[in-house]
């Protein structure tokens, strides 16, 4: 007790009654490579629940865990959001019988992560009985399909590439070995028997006719084998361990495949190998494939009564009707994308089977824009009667399906939507103009970034939903005069130094369930303090990060290779742009190296501690002199790589050119080169290839005086987006169906840029606290007004072209100074400013 209030302790100890939620099957697969379970939910099972004591696995100070420690960042909202439009309904079917096999987790059944370096190395064999001569297709596949990676099947002995098979009336065996190409996205291999017609064929065990799963299990654990990505770009064929069972395992299914042609010879071959274990063990129940890979066969309209009903919280229904031609299949359009929970109430008989599914984009002639390695749907079977229902997952999309599958009674939805959640944004940031399509890319930057951000910044709402280090850096920038956010901007930077109590320097993402090393995103780390401190002015948060920072630069400089460089067989990649990024030792490493010192440097000066500096300015110093002694006098740039045999590499990119303007290493004489390669990259050289990277070339053209060509370039690369109807930024540049993520914050540098250049709002110094306020006038703009959180209020700026004035008003925090400065774009124009101090 305290005082007059009583404290409970609540512990979860042995005196608790724990029991497993059987409606949700636990035997899915993985949603992507860096998510949980897939969410399969059968309410039939609603209420069954067989209680037991829980037992106690660690104390409180002893788990995984450690200790419990208070939140420091805001809790997620939880907003209803309701669909916008009716889109369309349609008949669908998808046929075929579909297993999922986890191969990776039978091969290893006491891991699960993300590591590409693990052997799956299994096969499985039925019998497939036809009544009549039939063409049987069988499809196989990774869940990267397009590369294919699945399993080798043979029919009765042949392998038919197509894996189209006429089969004469008899019983056939089928035999299928998991390839031996390791994936970190294929983890569960797919094989699908598609065109038998379902009631002239069976399938039985070839081990046991009558046992209840159709197919036996044939592991080869003894040549397994589990690594990590430590040395990501290292072909997993150069690693004699890996090569040696890859190989061994090839050559064995070699021989099983030429020697086993029938029941006869498989029992001969593998009756000792080969087991049966229960189907529910064996194969996941995966659901996706009947959304992604569906066929329509025509409209439902005619099936679906008052299709809005649903889009509202009332006692209105829609009611969809069965088909007897495949399933009902309804598409309702947010408006926008969004992110959260599935919520909905109908009303059913029992085993409707209805799968949710989420698409960001749909083409102008109905093409859906598939999310690749990602199983972007849920699972529900229905119980008789009222059915309520909440999903566990966080999903997002902007168009929503809903197909409902196995009914024979109308079944009346009265309401389904989206519950919102994202970290509470408050929209103190804005930006408007006279150029509407300025506006619409603001916009859709600030929604982006708004749906990645959970407890920390992500990489994108729907793929991943991942804490990646470097993109965090971006998001937290674009962040703080938006949202004024820092709670979860010091969140992530301390997640990240957690990190380094198992490694060398910053871990790229967190928590880290796939040991890979991104070098990039480490340093990016460290600037990312620096960026903290020069918004917020915590002195307090930096002396406590400092000490990590330091660390991260002395793990870094024990990853100098004999040369002065930073070497690493590590995920050396910076943009996803093709440079020459798969060696030991990449230039544009080194160069993000300096910029974290160059950022140490400055937090040092900031609270005092001068105790790293000279360190710090010999370790910047050396950086630099090595950097420039490969500059290439002929091509007039750095080169991408040195490779493993001290070879230069031939290809050149404009990256390293304006990094090395961004962090004060390229020499003055070669200043001028290196900025026309930022500029007007040659034909030769690497261009940039997502907007990842153009936070780094706008910052760079933003310190040389070139903010025209920042816009010319927000126009160029957004205004695509703006005109394909996105409602959020996209992970990478062009057009199609390239986009793994078509909302990607680590894009939203026009919610930076546009406030800085066309409204002028320009930090000039730490903790937020002194602006220049330089309008922009270019592009024909005749007017801007934008805000820009600081911590101590808003800071606003109006600007507008009347006659021969530029008309300025200002309003800030009194804490905030703010000074008027002319610039080339205000010609003759007579400034006339207005400051009001609040």
């Amino acid at each position: 007790k305290n005082g007059n209030q009583t404290v409970k302790t609540v512990g979860t100890d042995a005196t608790w009654d724990v029991a497993e939620i059987t409606a949700w099957r636990s035997n899915t697969p993985k949603i992507s490579l860096n998510m949980g379970p897939f969410e399969n939910y059968d309410a039939r099972l609603d209420g069954s629940l067989n209680y037991s004591k829980a037992q106690e696995v660690y104390s409180v100070n002893a788990g995984p865990w450690k200790d419990l420690q208070q939140r420091d960042v805001a809790l997620m909202t939880k907003d209803p959001f309701s669909f916008k439009t009716f889109y369309d309904a349609k008949v669908v079917k998808a046929e075929g019988n579909h297993f999922c096999l986890p191969a990776a987790r039978l091969t290893h059944p006491d891991i699960i992560e993300a590591n590409s370096k693990v052997s799956m190395f299994c096969g499985m064999a039925t019998v497939i009985t036809l009544e009549e001569d039939q063409t049987v297709e069988i499809i196989t596949e990774g869940f990267r399909a397009s590369r294919g990676r699945g399993f080798t099947v043979s029919v009765d002995g042949k392998t038919i590439k197509s894996g189209i098979y006429p089969l004469s009336a008899g019983r056939h065996l089928i035999l299928a070995f998991s390839d031996a190409k390791n994936d970190h996205h294929g983890k569960e291999k797919i094989l699908r028997i598609v065109n038998p017609d379902v009631e002239n064929y069976a399938l039985t065990n070839p081990l046991d006719g009558d046992y209840e799963n159709p197919w036996c299990y044939i592991p080869f654990n003894e040549m397994g084998y589990a690594k990590d990505d430590f040395e990501y770009f290292i072909d997993n064929e150069r690693d004699p361990e890996i090569k040696a069972a890859n190989d061994a395992y090839r050559d064995k299914i070699k021989v099983l495949m030429q020697a086993i042609s029938d029941e006869k010879s498989f029992k001969r071959e593998l009756a000792g190998q080969a087991i049966n274990i229960p189907s529910t063990e064996m194969f996941m129940v995966d659901t996706y494939w009947r959304f992604k890979d569906r066929e329509v066969l025509e409209s439902a309209l005619d099936l679906v009564k008052n299709p809005r009903g649903l889009m509202y919280d009332n006692t209105e229904y829609t009611t969809i009707y069965p088909s007897g031609n495949g399933d009902v299949e309804l598409c309702y359009d947010l408006g926008e994308q969004n992110v959260g929970y599935y919520n909905f109430e109908l009303i059913s008989e029992a085993g409707v089977e209805i799968d949710i599914a989420g698409i960001e984009y749909i083409f102008p002639d109905g093409k859906l824009a598939h999310t690749g390695y990602y199983r972007n749907s849920m699972h529900y079977i229905t119980k008789e009667g009222l059915n309520k229902f909440t999903s566990l997952k966080r999903r997002s999309g902007r168009y929503i399906f809903l197909t409902l599958r196995n009914f024979n009674q109308a079944v009346k939805i009265r309401h389904f939507n989206l519950i919102a959640s994202t970290y509470p944004v408050k929209y103190i940031g804005s930006f408007r103009c006279s150029d509407p399509l300025l506006d619409q890319i603001w916009d859709i930057s600030t929604r982006t970034l708004k749906l990645c951000m959970e407890d920390t910044y992500t990489d994108c709402p729907l793929y991943e939903q991942a804490f990646w280090v470097g993109d965090s850096r971006n998001e937290a920038l674009f962040g703080f005069p938006v949202f004024g956010a820092t709670d979860i901007a010091r969140r992530g930077i301390t997640l990240a130094a957690q990190g380094m109590d198992i490694s060398p320097i910053a871990a790229c993402q967190g928590p880290n369930n796939w040991n890979v090393h991104l070098p990039a995103w480490s340093f990016l780390w460290g600037i990312s303090v620096w960026d903290y401190y020069w918004y917020s002015g915590d002195k307090a948060f930096v002396k406590e990060t400092f000490p990590a920072v330091i660390k991260n630069l002395q793990g870094a400089e024990s990853l100098l290779n004999e040369d002065g460089l930073f070497s690493g067989p590590f995920w050396n990649m910076f943009d996803w742009s093709g440079a020459d990024q798969n060696h030991d030792v990449v230039l544009h490493n080194t160069m993000f190296m300096v910029g974290a010192i160059n950022a140490a440097l400055k937090c040092a000066d900031a609270i005092d501690d001068n105790s790293q500096t000279a360190w710090l300015t010999a370790l910047r110093n050396k950086l630099v002199d090595k950097l420039n002694s490969l500059w290439d006098e002929e091509k007039q740039s750095y080169p991408d790589a040195i490779w493993v045999d001290g070879t230069i590499s031939p290809s050149i990119c404009t990256h390293t050119s304006f990094l090395s303007i961004l962090y004060d290493i390229i020499k003055e004489e070669n200043y001028e080169a290196a900025l026309e390669n930022t500029l007007s990259p040659r034909k030769e050289m690497v261009k940039i290839g997502s907007p990842f990277a153009f936070l780094y070339l706008y910052e760079t053209l933003e310190k040389v005086g070139r903010e025209q060509e920042i816009i010319d370039f927000i126009y160029k690369d957004y205004e695509p987006m703006v005109y394909d109807g996105e409602t959020t930024v996209r992970e990478r540049l062009g057009t199609g169906n390239s986009h793994r993520s078509r909302s990607h914050a680590w894009s939203s540098s026009p919610n930076l840029f546009l406030n800085t250049i066309i409204t002028g709002i320009k930090q000039t110094a730490p903790a937020s606290k002194v602006f220049d306020i330089s309008p922009g006038i270019m592009n024909g703009i005749t007017w801007a007004d934008g805000t820009v959180a600081t911590p101590y209020g808003p800071l606003s700026v109006h600007w507008k072209i009347e006659g021969e004035n530029l008309k300025v008003n200002i309003k800030a925090p009194k804490e905030v100074k703010t000074t008027f400065v002319e610039n080339g774009t205000h010609r003759d124009l007579t400034p006339v400013i207005v400051t009001i101090n609040r």
